[in-house]
């Protein structure tokens, strides 16, 4: 009797077992045939995630800090009475000029009140980061917030009542769109933008700024355009990106329809580029839809090529498509820096010729903010994430070091190899609320939705916290937990308002997405990914993988991405890099410094099959990974020249 009681319970537990085990296996090989569906169609373009209120943690808690804080408050100090520029005085006297009240003068270069517009654009942008409980970053918003507040009567007394806003043509009495160095479209392109994000900003309550970028707008849709209106030339594109993001803009509040005018009027400018004085230099010496090759003057090029791009998308234009993808191959496969820069040449801030890469290399700091621009139109038009990864490339490595570390210096070039040490303003300033507008807009570009809004795109690896509308269905509050750059384990949770089914898009970075170069080991093999715990498998395609379920609060992904140290070389074709070798891990390259060693690493060789490692240094350069491998230590470039000496990225090999 016991012998069977005891066998009937060993057979009923063997089939509890074997029913959770086939359970176990039902339900996992579902999720994962879920999982591994088709990505949607990457012919469909990309709507940014633009959040009004974001919480940011970790490293890129950390640069906004500084820019907020320190870098800011630098820019407003010099641009005020008493600073270096003093650029607000142009607007306050523009303003007492169009009164009829006495004023002084105009000072300074023709462009200087678009320094103005950037400072305040990404103050803007600086006050839609959640303090989260930091007291001085909150201190630090309000002085902004008062300070922008402050700005926004001065700039609307400068606009004339048509709309019309240029302090140096005003207060020198020069008649309007006559010189076409004066960059009045520049100028007031920057305008436009900073209508814009004040509008997302304040999320439509505060529309002054919103209504003087729409007069400015109007003006220009009611001067030029096809006969019997003018055309006109833009020496420093600029204006037709703006046009185009002011056209999305007033699409998505006031009706679809109402902005197309702008991106028409962007289209014709760039249409019609090539007509007047045609030159290279500004992006005019061929139709836009005939070029191939990236020239000129790189933050013109790379302004006006964002401007193809959003053109492209938002006409569905295949001409327009096709070239602005032969310029991106121009630029990238045969004319970009490890770091992200562009621009090679110091004669006209220029782009070189094919494989011309100087290691003292110009990469203004404003051509690494327009790669950035222009990298999230490509994305936007091609759902596709080589372009985040290129993006990601000059934002970690050419423009987050342009500022010094304590936040009160900047370069305006960053070279790859220098013994300069940055300085607390320029000549042409044009890069100081350039940085900080690219920089702190990280918070807008790790997400993006397709127009289903069932596919979410993670594009950027950031430690955050913010809520989404409309994803499946439901509002999504997503929680983003990474102590990326320094680890590539990245955790998501979701907690959607309810229960709600879309893809999850992961980035899956390709460390080399320029066929310059080249890096040992070559990451070919998949990340690790789990939901719940569960090992998936997902299809990667266009640098995603893609997830597919119907996810429910809680509901945790984890990204596992490889951050072994690569050894990056060049193509020969390079001649500046024959015979060198550069280091990167994760997203960063790598620098080598005189500070750190007992002779100049200039004239040092490093020998072949180094084994390199990754060692913290929380008290070094505000905490940073660096490597260490054959006596030699190398540190992030962006943290590059904080400590005075020399330094580069490319080092020369010992032979074997």
């Amino acid at each position: 009797m016991n012998y069977c009681q005891n066998n009937c319970r060993i057979l009923k537990s063997l089939a509890i077992m074997i029913g959770m085990l086939v359970s176990s296996i039902l339900w996992f090989g579902c999720v994962t045939a879920t999982m591994a569906a088709e990505p949607p169609d990457s012919s469909r373009s990309l709507e940014a995630v633009r959040f009004h209120r974001i919480k940011i943690n970790g490293f890129w808690k950390q640069q906004i800090k500084l820019q907020t804080e320190k870098w800011l408050p630098h820019c407003v100090r010099e641009m005020e009475p008493g600073g270096k520029g003093q650029e607000l005085l142009n607007l306050v006297n523009t303003g007492k000029a169009i009164r009829g009240e006495p004023h002084d003068k105009f000072r300074g270069l023709p462009w200087a009140d678009a320094y103005i517009y950037n400072v305040a654009e990404a103050i803007c942008l600086a006050l839609e980061v959640d303090p989260d409980g930091d007291r001085e970053l909150a201190g630090a918003q309000d002085a902004l917030r008062a300070k922008v507040n402050e700005w926004i009567p001065i700039i609307l007394a400068a606009q004339n009542k048509d709309g019309y806003i240029h302090s140096f043509h005003v207060l020198n009495g020069k008649p309007r769109f006559t010189t076409i160095v004066d960059h009045e479209f520049y100028v007031m392109g920057y305008l436009i933008e900073l209508g814009v994000a004040h509008y997302r900003m304040t999320s439509g309550e505060d529309r002054r700024l919103y209504d003087a970028a729409i007069r400015c707008a109007d003006l220009l849709c009611d001067t030029f355009g096809p006969a019997p209106k003018r055309t006109w030339k833009n020496g420093h594109p600029g204006m037709e990106h703006a046009l185009c993001r002011l056209g999305g803009l007033v699409n998505e509040v006031e009706g679809s329809g109402r902005g197309d005018k702008y991106v028409a009027l962007a289209r014709h400018f760039v249409d019609h580029q090539h007509e007047i004085e045609p030159d290279a230099y500004n992006q005019s010496d061929k139709p836009a839809v005939e070029m191939s090759d990236a020239l000129g003057h790189a933050v013109r090029a790379t302004y006006f090529y964002t401007a193809m791009a959003d053109i492209a998308r938002m006409q569905n234009d295949k001409s327009y498509t096709a070239a602005v993808d032969r310029l991106w191959t121009s630029a990238i496969d045969r004319k970009h820096y490890l770091t992200g820069g562009v621009g090679a040449s110091d004669n006209g801030e220029a782009f070189g010729k094919d494989f011309e890469l100087p290691n003292d290399g110009y990469c203004e700091s404003c051509a690494g903010c327009g790669l950035s621009f222009w990298s999230e139109s490509m994305h936007r038009l091609h759902t596709d994430a080589r372009y985040c990864d290129a993006q990601e490339r000059v934002l970690y490595n050419n423009v987050l070091g342009a500022v010094e570390l304590t936040g009160r210096n900047f370069f305006y070039q960053n070279p790859l190899a220098s013994d300069k040490s940055r300085y607390p303003w320029h000549g042409c300033p044009c890069c100081v609320g350039n940085i900080p507008r690219t920089l702190i807009a990280i918070k807008d570009l790790m997400y993006s939705v397709n127009e289903d809004r069932d596919t979410l795109y993670l594009n950027h690896f950031v430690d955050s916290e913010g809520e989404i509308p409309g994803i499946g269905g439901a509002a999504l509050r997503i929680r983003q937990e990474t102590r990326y750059p320094w680890d590539g384990v990245v955790r998501l949770t979701l907690h959607p308002a309810a229960p709600a089914t879309f893809a999850m898009a992961l980035r899956v970075p390709n460390r080399t997405e320029s066929k310059l170069y080249t890096a040992t080991p070559d990451f070919k093999s998949p990340p690790k990914i789990t939901v719940n715990g569960q090992p998936q498998s997902p299809l990667v395609r266009d640098g995603y993988a893609v997830l597919k379920n119907t996810w429910k609060d809680g509901d945790c992904v984890e990204l596992a991405l490889p951050m072994e140290v690569q050894v990056v070389r060049c193509d020969d074709r390079v001649a500046a890099d024959r015979g060198r070798v550069a280091l990167q891990r994760g997203p960063l390259v790598y620098n080598f410094e005189d500070v750190d060693h007992p002779s100049p690493v200039g004239k040092a060789e490093l020998k072949p099959g180094i084994e390199w490692k990754a060692v913290w240094k929380g008290d070094l350069l505000g905490g940073v990974m660096v490597l260490e491998g054959g006596g030699f230590t190398a540190v992030p470039n962006y943290a590059r020249l904080n400590r005075g000496g020399a330094s580069q990225v490319w080092m020369l090999q010992a032979e074997h």
